[in-house]
């Protein structure tokens, strides 16, 4: 059965995001002629098909979890430990750390310095310029913005990782960690397939570090607190504009 549910888990790794890269490369290309109200309302359907997404197959796969009889400890819902050896679990802290520092570093800079902050909201404006941006800019886009964060941080961690783990332990007993940690590298970064070769490559080495923190910890809720704070970053990337 978990040689099943295996298969069908890559399935949802590597077809979910080229239908989604697909969809999103529509919308971009519907966006480009819209007037700003007709995106501040776009962006509010994309924050739910987003959520829409990501809870779908979370659904799913805890659905083959009650059917496979697994239990939310075998996917890493348990008490933080520290079990595998020093050097992996220091090297799986000390990348997590640098994924936080390289997810708030330039929030931090824009608010020690006016000049970078000016710089920033420029380069974002023209990286988006007729584009649907993730990124909100509305006091309630937001809000959105913090639940598909912490959405993110709960469904693909519970999906990439623990059910992942969980299942490559199963089927390959005695698998070693760094074929697992290759796996959730590049089928994370395959997920992540509509930001291009620079998304795939920066969002497969984090996922590959998500993986070293979930095995160091032998817990996956470090792993998702980490997930949602390295997301919900964006949340202050440009000013509000209550008035949109």
């Amino acid at each position: 059965m978990y040689v099943v549910f295996l298969i069908l888990l890559l399935i949802f790794m590597i077809a979910i995001p080229i239908v989604e890269s697909l969809i999103k490369r529509n919308s971009k290309k519907k966006m480009k002629t819209a007037c700003d109200f007709d995106k501040r309302k776009s962006q509010k359907n994309k924050y739910h098909k987003i959520l829409a997404w990501m809870w779908g197959p979370a659904v799913v796969v805890f659905i083959m979890s009650f059917i496979g009889d697994i239990s939310l400890a075998d996917l890493g819902f348990r008490a933080i430990s520290f079990n595998y050896n020093i050097w992996f679990t220091s090297i799986a802290l000390i990348a997590s750390g640098l994924v936080i520092i390289y997810s708030w570093y330039s929030i931090i800079l824009s608010l020690l310095s006016k000049k970078f902050k000016e710089k920033m909201k420029a380069e974002i404006a023209a990286y988006n310029d007729g584009e649907m941006d993730i990124l909100p800019r509305t006091k309630k886009e937001k809000w959105m913005y913090v639940l598909v964060s912490s959405s993110s941080g709960i469904c693909e961690e519970f999906v990439y990782r623990g059910f992942a783990l969980f299942l490559l332990q199963a089927v390959f007993p005695g698998i070693p960690i760094l074929i697992i940690v290759l796996f959730s590298c590049m089928m994370f970064g395959i997920g992540h397939i509509y930001q291009g070769w620079e998304g795939i490559i920066e969002t497969g080495l984090i996922g590959a570090i998500f993986m070293g923190v979930l095995i160091a910890t032998n817990s996956i809720i470090p792993v998702m607190i980490l997930h949602f704070l390295s997301n919900v970053s964006g949340t202050f990337f440009l000013p509000d504009e209550s008035t949109l």
